[in-house]
This record gives structure tokens, C-alpha cells and sequence, in this order.
């Protein structure tokens, strides 16, 4: 078994756990622009500790800027995702957002990164297309809503995605750029949660300790998963990596089975050993 498959299986548990804890804010329903301004600037501070323990270099002015806009592009996707749920139900967005992103990710690592995708990666793939489709369930809750306006900010998502992961990729190769990489990264994140939900502060100050509290270890977990992707990125396939991270939903699926007693339904059950022959045929 490659070492890049088995990272690429830790950064899809990290990724899918930290959707699991979001689950919480979202039940307790936090304002998002408030606990990101928390979240990023804890990673900042551990992009700091790491940056002390590893080494940060110097990097050009294109690279810093590409880097200052991936920031930019983590703090407004996790903005994006949390406006288009107003819109669209949970499985609805998490398993169209990752099928557009996977087959533009899997185009572009041929063309632009010269992946080679072999027929068993072919076949694995298309099995977890099958798999992620049996996710979709209508939801009568949200009749009344505006599908079409969370289709368009679901497209947004995507593109966003895809644009960060290549720029996430084209750094891969470098490793020992990752502690500046990421120090930049959340400062920018960070800055841009300020900048864009400084006036949450002042009205959700009391949450503050319990926001922290959840974040401490949402941003613990969000920051291994950075920190694991540069490794999947340098030495695996764009598009088999990335789908492979496209799994992650079925891991808040699971956790809520054994946290909250949920059901899980048959489709659901079948879904699930379609991504295990999924990942077999990846191996």
C-alpha cells in the first residue's frame, strides 16, 4: 500500500471529522463569520508554534501573494458552504460539491500535472461516483427554499475548491516551504475574518469561551489536515487524492451513527461498501 494513499486516507478522516464538529455549531447554531475569526486565529497561532519548531524561509513576491489568495480562498469557502445549506440539504451540497470539483480536479491533474490515472483507478472512481449519488435524498423540510440560488453559490463552492487544491498542489513538491505556507495561509484567513465579521465580535462576545472550547480542537484537526495534504499532494495523483478526500461526508454519516444513535439507511449502507471497493481499486 503507498504511503500517499494512507495519508490521503488520514487527511479524509481529519476533514471528516472537522465537518463532524460543525455539526455542533451549526446545532447551536453560532454565527459562522464570529467562530471563523476564533478558529483561524488559533491556526495562526499553531502555524506560528510550527513555523518556530521547523523553520520558515523567504519566499518571492508571486508565490507570497498566491499564498495570501489560497487564505482568502479558505476563510470565503467555508462562508460559501455555510450560505448555500440555508439553500440546499446537507447531502445535497456536500456530495454535488464534491462530484463537479473531483472530474474538474481529475481533468486538470492530466492535463496540467501529467498524473497517469490507471484503469483499476478509472474503475475506482466512477464506483465512488456511484456511491457518493446514493448520498442525495430529497429533504420536505426545505420545499419553500431557493434551490436555484443555492445551486448557483453550490457552483461558486466548487470553483473555489478546485482553485484552491491547485494551488494547494503546485506548492506540494516544495517541502520545506510548508511552515511558511501555512503561516501566511492563516494569517490571511485570520485577516479576512476580521476584516469581513469584525462587527460579530461585539455581539457574540458571550459565546466566546464555548466557541473557543469547540474550535481548540476543530483547529487541531483542520490544521494536521493541512499539514498531511502537502504530503498526498507531492508524491499522488491531483484527482485520485482529491477523490479520495471526496469521502470525507460519509465520516460525519458514521460518527452521527454512533454519537446521536442516527439510522443509517440502506442506500446509505450500500453507499458505504461502494467506497470501500472504491478505495480498494485506488491501492
Amino acid at each position: 500500500m503507498e504511503n500517499w494513499f494512507v495519508d490521503a486516507l488520514l487527511v479524509t478522516l481529519s476533514i471528516g471529522i472537522v465537518a463532524f464538529v460543525n455539526k455542533i455549531f451549526a446545532k447551536r447554531k453560532y454565527d459562522q463569520r464570529f467562530a471563523a475569526i476564533i478558529l483561524y486565529g488559533i491556526m495562526f497561532i499553531l502555524a506560528i508554534g510550527y513555523g518556530l519548531s521547523f523553520g520558515v524561509v523567504g519566499v518571492e513576491l508571486v508565490p507570497f501573494l498566491s499564498i495570501v489568495l489560497f487564505g482568502v480562498l479558505v476563510y470565503f469557502y467555508s462562508i460559501i458552504m455555510m450560505t448555500a445549506l440555508r439553500y440546499l440539504p446537507t447531502s445535497v451540497y456536500f456530495v454535488n460539491v464534491r462530484l463537479i470539483s473531483s472530474f474538474i480536479l481529475l481533468f486538470i491533474g492530466i492535463v496540467f500535472f501529467g498524473d497517469s490515472v490507471s484503469i483499476d483507478r478509472w474503475i475506482g472512481f466512477f464506483v465512488g461516483v456511484m456511491a457518493m449519488v446514493l448520498l442525495l435524498e430529497k429533504d420536505s423540510s426545505m420545499k419553500n427554499v431557493n434551490y436555484r440560488k443555492g445551486i448557483w453559490i453550490l457552483i461558486l463552492g466548487a470553483v473555489v475548491l478546485v482553485f484552491s487544491h491547485v494551488l494547494y498542489k503546485s506548492f506540494a513538491s516544495i517541502t520545506d516551504i510548508i511552515p511558511t505556507f501555512l503561516l501566511i495561509t492563516f494569517l490571511s484567513a485570520f485577516l479576512s475574518a476580521i476584516i469581513f465579521g469584525h462587527k460579530q465580535i461585539k455581539i457574540n462576545k458571550q459565546y466566546f469561551k464555548e466557541i473557543f472550547v469547540i474550535n481548540l480542537g476543530l483547529a487541531v484537526l483542520y490544521f494536521y489536515y493541512f499539514v498531511m495534504l502537502f504530503k498526498v499532494y507531492a508524491v499522488g495523483s491531483l484527482g485520485i487524492s482529491y477523490k479520495i478526500q471526496s469521502y470525507s461526508p460519509f465520516v460525519p454519516i458514521v460518527l452521527a451513527a454512533i454519537v446521536y444513535k442516527e439510522k443509517i439507511s440502506f442506500k446509505k449502507k450500500i453507499a458505504l461498501v461502494l467506497v470501500a471497493i472504491s478505495l480498494w481499486f485506488f491501492m
